[in-house]
């Protein structure tokens, strides 16, 4: 499958993840930054995403690999996505640029015959997210979302645990996210602007609410958030969000999202009625929140409710559990999954659920509401997998 990548920030996460499937070929490239146009390395030469670096190391690569420049690889490099959209080689592109661009060039995309892999979110407004579909029905193609954390292999642990009945009937969701700012080095600064991004809520926490549906298998019926907004100046939003909230099922959610760490851990615990799993994530091999004791980069302990440390059962993972090689798997399970026509990570409906709790859950916040009821227009099978359903009268779900 020929396959092209616009923007190459976290992108050249998915330009690894071409780059190394056998089952996919690179043959473009688009950013409107020159130094990235430059070189395979360019990106990483600017000073930014570094902690994708570690994605280019041999054996895979060669050793000075990043200094080749794209078309030493045999990769055409454009500036603008329309080009790439006007390639007629392309049939797979991963749309990894601001999320204000999300909803426009992703219809270009489809329209012009791409299957597509579109980085979360999958637009600013549910409107937007609409016409994105719109677009792919019609065209007849392919549409994935980027949400990366559903491969990683702990957060895959817990879900065998739900799916397998070891913890029970699911009551409660609880995640912590402790990490430092949004890179102040994006394009235009895009990401510190709320009308670009969304804010912290929709930009980043709605990875947590693709979580918490992924993994209860349940939607939120109704949520508070409030954060507050004045620790960083050069960010026109909230620094910190705490959201919690009631599933349609009687379970219960929190999450509490900062920005204002100094490191990166993240903490997911699943609380049932025969067993508590609890899930540690942390980005890079130094840790200062475990004085960098930790050799490992993930972590999922479980056990029946009340019982004694010792007689958890532990199970830990290394590099593969971090979020660069989370997006480069995502990407080479999405192409296996456009190859063989199946349903990828995470679907259409899955992108528009977990924008809809994040768009109510920044009203929340923004209008100091106690309470926000989620209307659910529209629903998706507990799976995940793209089933949608409609709300019917009485609480009822039609087919």
């Amino acid at each position: 499958m020929k396959a092209a990548v616009i923007g190459l920030g976290i992108g050249m996460a998915h330009v690894s993840g071409y780059l190394k499937h056998p089952e996919a070929e690179l043959v473009a490239v688009a950013d409107k930054w020159a130094p990235r146009r430059a070189k395979v390395g360019g990106t990483f030469e600017q000073g930014a995403m570094g902690v994708l670096r570690p994605l280019f190391l041999p054996p895979f690569f060669q050793e000075n690999f990043l200094e080749n420049t794209w078309e030493e690889i045999g990769v055409r490099v454009y500036e603008d996505a329309s080009e790439i959209a006007r390639d007629p080689e392309i049939e797979l592109v991963s749309l990894c640029t601001p999320d204000d661009t999300h909803e426009e060039l992703a219809i270009m995309l489809l329209e012009a015959g791409k299957h597509l892999i579109l980085e979360k979110p999958l637009a600013l407004t549910l409107d937007g997210a609409r016409r994105v579909e719109k677009a792919a029905k019609t065209a007849g193609k392919r549409l994935l979302v980027g949400y990366e954390f559903r491969v990683n292999p702990a957060v895959q642990k817990l879900k065998d645990l739900v799916d397998q009945g070891s913890l029970g009937r699911i009551r409660a969701f609880t995640l912590y996210h402790f990490r430092q700012a949004f890179r102040r080095n994006k394009w235009e600064n895009w990401i510190q602007q709320k009308s670009r991004s969304g804010g912290l809520i929709v930009e980043e926490t709605c990875h947590w609410f693709d979580l918490l549906r992924y993994l209860t298998g349940s939607e939120v019926e109704s949520l508070v958030c409030h954060g507050v907004d004045d620790i960083y100046q050069d960010f026109d939003f909230e620094d910190l969000a705490f959201i919690q909230g009631r599933m349609i099922d009687g379970g219960i959610f929190q999450i509490s999202h900062s920005l204002t760490g100094h490191d990166f851990s993240l903490v997911i615990q699943l609380h049932g009625t025969k067993g508590t799993a609890w899930c540690g994530l942390k980005e890079e091999e130094y840790s200062s929140l475990d004085g960098g004791s930790a050799s490992f980069s993930g972590i999922v302990s479980f056990g029946s409710p009340g019982s004694l440390p010792e007689q958890a059962q532990v199970q830990t993972w290394g590099e593969e559990a971090t979020e660069p090689f989370n997006i480069e798997e995502c990407v080479k399970i999405s192409v296996d999954a456009i190859h063989a026509n199946k349903p990828g990570p995470a679907q259409w409906i899955d992108g528009y659920k977990s924008l809809e709790i994040s768009l109510a859950a920044r009203e929340s916040f923004e209008n100091r509401s106690t309470e926000k009821i989620i209307q659910h227009e529209i629903r998706s099978s507990p799976a995940g997998l793209g089933g949608v359903v409609t709300s019917g009268k009485n609480g009822q779900f039609n087919t």
